[in-house]
């Protein structure tokens, strides 16, 4: 290797250490006081970095915390994809799946990134591209394995798949603006579950 092939994937490393870092400082800032109540220098001081450098990599605090955002939400589709795992049938990974989603969109830090402030931060359309990225694949290969396990009727997949989505996404925006998280969970669980019982074929 080369002294300069050195010196680049120093400095490469040098900047995954960096945006790393950032991302760190601003989720936890993010998590406690909101988009709106955290400053781009209270960042940047809290990381120990200069203004330059958040700039640099994300053009900003709006950058910054659409990759939090990002990160947040690969880590839900984690948590998603392994309740689904344990699952007998796609049916019951989509229960399980929903279960898990709700649970998560009460816990603070994530209820306050995903659903208060970046559907207003990153506006509603890009916000649901975003959802829809991680979300939407799992929905649609467990309702698609359902139908090859005659559990439903065969049927357009993506339409069911977004139409889940949707509920799912509004489901969890109640949540997170009731002042009753544990009720409204529940009955959401269970308006959802009642949905995909409706789904199920008769014979199944």
């Amino acid at each position: 290797m080369t002294g300069a092939h050195r010196m680049s994937d120093s400095k490469s490393g040098q900047a995954q250490a960096t945006r790393r870092h950032l991302e760190k400082i601003g989720r936890r800032l993010f998590a406690q006081r909101g988009f709106a109540g955290v400053s781009a220098e209270e960042i940047v001081a809290a990381a120990h970095v200069t203004r330059g450098a958040l700039y640099h990599h994300y053009s900003g605090k709006d950058g910054l915390f659409e990759a939090v955002v990002d990160t947040v939400m690969g880590e839900v589709h984690a948590r998603l994809a392994a309740s689904a795992e344990s699952a007998r049938d796609p049916m019951e990974a989509l229960r399980k799946g929903i279960a898990v989603f709700l649970s998560v969109c009460t816990e603070p830090a994530t209820q306050r990134i995903l659903l208060i402030d970046a559907p207003a931060v990153l506006g509603w359309t890009k916000w649901r591209e975003m959802d829809a990225k991680y979300g939407f694949g799992l929905l649609k290969q467990a309702i698609g394995g359902a139908m090859k396990a005659r559990l439903i009727d065969k049927q357009d997949v993506d339409l069911l798949a977004h139409i889940l989505l949707g509920a799912l996404t509004e489901a969890a925006m109640l949540v997170a603006r009731s002042s009753d998280q544990a009720a409204v969970r529940s009955q959401a669980e269970h308006a959802l579950a009642s949905m995909l019982q409706g789904w199920r074929r008769i014979d199944a």
